[in-house]
């Protein structure tokens, strides 16, 4: 059954009118839909709709997502550098309404933006008997909105600095009391009291960390009634690790998901992450694993999932497309030489390789961008208005290659021992043995001898 909607209000997403190029580059609504299906709470999408100004020549990198994704992009032109309610709220708070009505089937509601203005949306979604679920940055998100929502997701910012899960800031600046979950008088009081001593984080302590809190959990008479029955949900254990620890990002770390994260720091203690059939998973004692519990697999760091996750936060951005994939594109690329603008390159190369995905393209080409593969002109422009040309270096095939094994491998060291097998089935060495190996070769079945 095909129950729920999404509705993205772009402008949030991208900050307003004046984003940066590096917040687009690594905007991943995909990442998105992904996040929302592990709220466990959808059974299917039934629509979304993204509200943009998509005239602007800056959101072309967006169009290929936006058209393999199914989303319908919905035109607004009051899309603008103007303090004022934008129209792209109205608008979708509007067809929101309007859907309620007009399709009752649909019941879970999400709402990709953290305005303020929202929190009235969703409090009459609730009163139609809606399901609101909320999704934006941690950081751009008004607190009413996230409280009426019946669950918020938050979204890793593209912009935020890159480093090793590091953090200056003190625990004893952080709020206790914003959290909204259960148990925040309490718990969480004591968890704030405990760590506020240590202001920075290395990899390891941010793990040390992580146990002492899943200990206080473990500890506490109320939370432990809840792990030996039903649980504690993973947002509410994410919830307080992130605010106990400034900047934590679990793909910092090497784990793409934040369950796998809980999982190799739960090894060897009293604690897991399980779920029940159906069920979104929890934190839950391994004693009191019965019946339909089963507890997940997860913790591993050196799988390609988790080396993907690592070298897409933080600069250089590099989301890589599969190595098949990306041959093609780079002997795409070898073969035209182009010199043109990012979202002409992106639309001709998804003509002539229908083998890729538009989103594949996107990627290859932006990764590529971010390690500094073309001449970039005039300077002092932003990227969608500039003309990228191949740097003369890197004009085969294996050059490029050797380009980016040598970015990802100096990012992923920066965090952990790379494992050679899994980096090689990331990156190939070279372009030996991949289809096509000595030709530049062109979807159209033009070639041309490297």
């Amino acid at each position: 059954m095909f129950d729920t909607a999404v509705f993205y209000d772009v402008e949030n997403l991208l900050k307003g009118y004046s984003f940066s190029q590096q917040l687009i580059t690594n905007l991943s609504l995909a990442d998105i839909l992904a996040a929302v299906a592990e709220t466990g709470r959808t059974d299917g999408i039934a629509l979304q709709r993204a509200y943009a100004n998509w005239s602007d020549p800056r959101l072309a990198v967006m169009r290929g997502e936006i058209n393999e994704l199914g989303i319908d992009p919905i035109q607004v032109f009051g899309f603008s550098r103007e303090v004022k309610k934008n129209a792209a709220d109205i608008q979708l708070a509007i067809d929101a309404i309007d859907i309620a009505h007009s399709r009752p089937a649909l019941q879970v509601f999400v709402i990709v933006s953290g305005d303020g203005g929202f929190a009235a949306l969703a409090k009459k979604l609730h009163e139609y008997g809606k399901t609101v679920i909320g999704c934006a940055y941690r950081k751009q998100t008004n607190r009413v909105f996230q409280a009426v929502c019946d669950e918020f997701i938050w979204i890793d910012d593209p912009e935020e600095k890159p480093g090793n899960g590091e953090a200056s800031q003190s625990v004893g600046d952080t709020d206790p009391t914003a959290f909204t979950t259960e148990f925040s008088h309490g718990l969480n009081r004591m968890v704030f009291a405990q760590l506020a001593r240590l202001s920075t984080f290395s990899r390891d302590s941010v793990i040390h960390k992580t146990r002492e809190i899943l200990d206080l959990y473990a500890r506490h008479s109320t939370t432990r009634q809840k792990l030996t029955r039903e649980g504690l949900d993973l947002p509410m254990v994410r919830d307080v690790i992130q605010y106990a620890i400034p900047g934590f990002q679990q793909n910092k770390l090497g784990f793409r998901k934040f369950s796998d994260y809980l999982q190799m720091v739960c090894h060897d203690t009293e604690l897991c992450v399980a779920r029940l059939p159906q069920k979104p998973a929890a934190l839950i004692l391994r004693s009191h694993l019965q019946g339909d519990w089963e507890s997940l697999p997860g913790g591993e760091t050196h799988t390609l999932e988790n080396y993907r996750s690592i070298l897409a936060a933080g600069i250089p951005i590099l989301r890589l497309p599969p190595p098949a994939e990306l041959v093609i594109l780079l002997r795409w690329l070898a073969y035209e030489g182009c010199s043109e603008d990012l979202g002409s390159m992106i639309e001709r190369a998804t003509q002539d390789c229908p083998r890729l995905s538009a989103t594949q393209i996107k990627y290859g080409l932006l990764s590529l961008v971010s390690i500094g593969a073309f001449e970039r002109q005039p300077g002092g422009v932003p990227l969608s208005e500039q003309t990228l040309t191949l740097k003369e270096a890197l004009h085969t095939p294996d050059a490029m290659l050797g380009a980016l094994r040598e970015n990802a491998r100096a990012k992923l060291e920066r965090i952990l021992t790379v494992e050679p097998r899994v980096f090689d089935e990331l990156l190939p060495e070279t372009m030996a043995g991949q289809p096509g190996a000595g030709t530049a070769l062109r979807a159209d079945g033009v070639t041309k001898q490297s």
